[in-house]
C-alpha cells in the first residue's frame, strides 16, 4: 500500500507555524532571563555569578560538607533551620510573610538577614533597628569575644552600618560609623544581622577573614541552612511559568485560546478527502416493468422474472439496508423470490405460470414500497 502524505490546509499550517514560532522566541526569552538572574542580576541571589551574588558562599557551604539548601518557596518554613535573606530583595515580603517569619523565629527559628536594606522586615518581626550613615571601606575586629568571633581576626564589612533601636541587640563589630554585625534573641529563637552583603557576596567572600565569618554566621547551632531565593524570584525550583508571574500567565493562555478558536473557526478537517461511496444507480419500478414486459415479449421469460427479482430485491435494500434484513421482514417477498427463482430453474416456464410469478413479485414489491412494516 502506498502512503500518502494527509492533506492540510493552508490556514492550518499559518496557525501551527505560528504556535512553533512563539514557543521558540518564549524559550529563547525564558533562557536570556534565567541567564541574566544566574549570572548579570545585582541581586545577591546564589543562583549569581555576578560579584554581587552568593554562589560562591554557597558553594563554600556545600563543600564544607553544611549542605545548603535553596528555599523557594515561603508558605511552609523549615523546622529548626537557618534561614539567610540576603538583600536587596526582588520582592519585598508581605504582611502576612512577614508575620508568619516572625512566629517561626519565635518558636525557635534562626534567621541571618544581610544587608542594612532589609530594616523593613525587621520592624515587621518587632526587633526595630535603623541603617546607619555608612563608612568607607575599613577592616573591622571583633568587638567582644563570641560565637562569630571564633578563629576571626579582622573582617572587611562593606560600607553599611546599622543603629539598633533597642539594648536588646549586641554588637559583635562595630567601628566609628557604627555596627557592622548585630544579634539579638527572639522569642526562642534569635536573628543575626549583617550591615551589608559586600562580606559574603562573591568579590567579598575572599578578603579577610570574611569567609570564616560567612560560615559563622550560617553554621550556628548545627542547624539545616536555607538560602531565601523565593524574594529573589526564584519560585518552585524557578519554573519559567512560575517567573512569567499572574499577567504573563494570563497572556500566554489567552493567546493559545486565541490561536485554539482560530484553527476551529478557520481550518478544514485535516487528512484526505473523503469520497462518496460509489452506488449504482437504482432501477426505477417503471424501467425494471419495461425490461421485462420487453423480455416476456420476446419469450425470454427467465430473464423477465429474473429482473422483477432484481426490482424487488434493490426494493428491500433500499428500504430496510439490506436485502437480508428486508426479507427478514418481509416475508411474503421472502417467498415470492423463492418461487420465482424455482420456476426459472425449468427449462421451459408455462405461459400461466410466468404470469402468477409475475404478479406475486410486482405485488410483493408493492408491499415493500407502499407499506410501513
Amino acid at each position: 500500500m502506498k502512503w500518502r502524505l494527509p492533506h492540510i490546509d493552508r490556514m492550518t499550517v499559518f496557525v501551527a507555524i505560528g504556535a512553533l514560532l512563539f514557543a521558540a522566541a518564549y524559550g529563547g526569552l525564558a533562557s536570556y532571563i534565567r541567564s541574566y538572574y544566574e549570572r548579570s542580576s545585582p541581586n545577591p541571589s546564589v543562583f549569581s555569578e555576578s560579584g554581587h551574588g552568593l554562589s560562591v558562599y554557597f558553594r563554600y557551604l556545600d563543600r564544607l560538607g553544611l549542605s545548603p539548601k535553596t528555599l523557594q518557596q515561603f508558605d511552609d518554613l523549615p523546622a529548626s533551620a537557618t534561614i539567610v535573606i540576603a538583600g536587596p530583595l526582588g520582592a519585598t515580603p508581605g504582611t502576612g510573610e512577614a508575620a508568619r517569619l516572625a512566629r517561626w523565629v519565635r518558636g525557635g527559628g534562626r534567621l541571618v538577614l544581610v544587608s542594612s536594606e532589609l530594616v523593613g522586615l525587621l520592624d515587621d518581626l518587632g526587633a526595630q533597628a535603623t541603617p546607619g550613615n555608612g563608612s568607607q571601606d575599613s577592616v573591622v575586629e571583633p568587638s567582644l569575644p563570641g560565637v562569630y568571633a571564633s578563629g576571626v581576626g579582622r573582617i572587611a564589612p562593606g560600607v553599611g552600618r546599622l543603629q539598633p533601636a533597642d539594648p536588646s541587640w549586641v554588637v559583635h563589630y562595630r567601628d566609628d560609623a557604627g555596627p557592622a554585625l548585630l544579634s539579638r534573641a527572639l522569642g526562642s529563637g534569635e536573628i543575626a544581622w549583617l550591615a551589608d552583603a559586600s562580606a559574603v557576596s562573591n568579590d567579598g567572600i575572599g578578603i579577610e577573614d570574611n569567609a570564616r565569618l560567612a560560615v559563622l554566621l550560617a553554621s550556628q547551632g548545627g542547624r539545616g541552612i536555607y538560602f531565601d531565593e523565593f524574594h529573589h524570584g526564584f519560585v518552585n525550583e524557578a519554573s519559567v511559568w512560575d517567573r512569567l508571574g499572574y499577567g504573563g500567565q494570563a497572556a500566554t493562555v489567552l493567546l493559545f485560546v486565541g490561536l485554539g478558536v482560530v484553527v476551529i473557526a478557520s481550518a478544514r478537517r485535516i487528512g484526505p478527502p473523503v469520497r462518496p461511496l460509489e452506488e449504482p444507480p437504482a432501477r426505477g419500478g417503471a424501467y425494471i416493468g419495461q425490461l421485462a414486459e420487453l423480455y416476456r415479449k420476446a419469450g425470454a421469460r427467465a430473464e423477465a422474472l429474473e429482473a422483477l427479482e432484481d426490482g424487488l430485491a434493490r426494493s428491500l435494500a433500499r428500504r430496510y439496508g439490506t436485502r437480508a434484513g428486508g426479507l427478514a421482514r418481509q416475508p411474503r417477498a421472502a417467498e415470492a423470490l423463492e418461487a420465482s427463482s424455482a420456476l426459472r430453474a425449468k427449462h421451459d416456464i408455462g405461459r400461466d405460470e410466468f404470469l402468477a410469478a409475475a404478479k406475486r413479485l410486482r405485488r410483493a414489491r408493492m408491499e415493500v414500497e407502499g407499506t410501513h412494516g
